[in-house]
């Protein structure tokens, strides 16, 4: 009923099993700066996406998918903010406070010359170069805060 190993099988198997440990999981640090290397580069494509839109009359509805698409990235960015290295949470931090921020702002102008105006298409086209700057300056500005974490 029982087999009994000959010793180079069972030194081999105490000998092997600390590396398949090893190479079971992922620290929580590894796992965060995954994620939020993930939510980086899904961020950067929205930005990219946004600053090369051209204005027509679907791009109040690309603005905003990309704006939702932003927001649950940045909140995954959130979540894993706790389980990254010491290093790099006060950039994380700060690139995800001036995305918010940003967004915010151009959101907020964006409405209130739409209200004013009650064209969103003639808004978006006569503020089209201030916008495509402002996510250009972003875009960039964001990068260099996320480089830190050595994405790939």
């Amino acid at each position: 009923m029982f087999k009994t190993f000959s010793r180079p099988t069972v030194v081999a198997a105490i000998l092997l099993l600390p590396i398949g440990l090893a190479a079971c999981g992922e620290s929580s640090e590894e796992k965060a700066t995954a994620q939020v290397c993930s939510s980086t580069k899904e961020i950067q494509a929205q930005l990219s996406k946004l600053s090369s839109l051209s204005i027509s009359s679907t791009a109040p509805e690309e603005i905003k998918t990309a704006a939702e698409v932003m927001k649950k990235e940045a909140a995954k960015i959130n979540e894993s903010v706790s389980d990254l290295p010491a290093s790099s949470k006060s950039q994380v931090e700060t690139a995800q406070k001036a995305l918010e921020a940003e967004l915010v702002a151009l959101a907020k102008t964006a409405a209130s010359t739409a209200k004013s105006s009650g064209n969103v298409e003639a808004v978006l086209k006569e503020s089209a170069p201030a916008v495509k700057t402002a996510v250009a300056g972003l875009a960039a500005s964001y990068k260099q805060a996320f480089e830190s974490l050595k994405c790939s």
